[in-house]
């Protein structure tokens, strides 16, 4: 049987979220810190990693921190839970782990999102990704 090895660890937590005007914490959730590079700015923050996003997508605070003019960007109409919303996508570089760091585009979303989300593209199809939720644990390894 193949087994898979993986060089980073990481533990669920809450994220903190704002309901109905209170901010509360949820449960623990496969969560990491992501940073991003763009052009000699930087900006950090958490995103939940989603296996059912084909996405990744942040909100604009991220690319404004980054100096980015979301509407230049490439348009993405998304489908949500919560309806309809338009993103815009624009080539950034995130580091996921120190000293790993790699290009690919990002959704940035025009107006406030509960939650940042992790996605299959510009994040699932560069990992290898095991999430133990029994112990909440995230393994990582990239893969290039």
């Amino acid at each position: 049987m193949p087994q898979l090895e993986f060089g980073h660890q990481f533990n669920y937590r809450p994220l903190l979220v704002e309901t109905g005007g209170r901010k509360e914490l949820t449960i623990p959730l496969p969560v990491i810190e992501v940073t991003f590079l763009h052009n000699g700015l930087t900006a950090s923050d958490f995103a939940i990693i989603d296996s059912g996003s084909t996405f990744s997508l942040f909100s604009r605070e991220i690319a404004d921190e980054l100096g980015i003019e979301i509407l230049q960007g490439r348009t993405q109409k998304l489908t949500t839970l919560g309806g309809p919303i338009l993103a815009y996508g624009h080539e950034v570089t995130i580091e996921i782990v120190p000293n790993f760091q790699y290009k690919t585009e990002i959704l940035f979303s025009e107006y406030p999102i509960p939650r940042n989300l992790l996605g299959h593209h510009g994040f699932l199809n560069q990992m290898a990704l095991a999430l133990r939720s029994k112990f909440a644990l995230i393994y990582l390894n990239p893969e290039f």
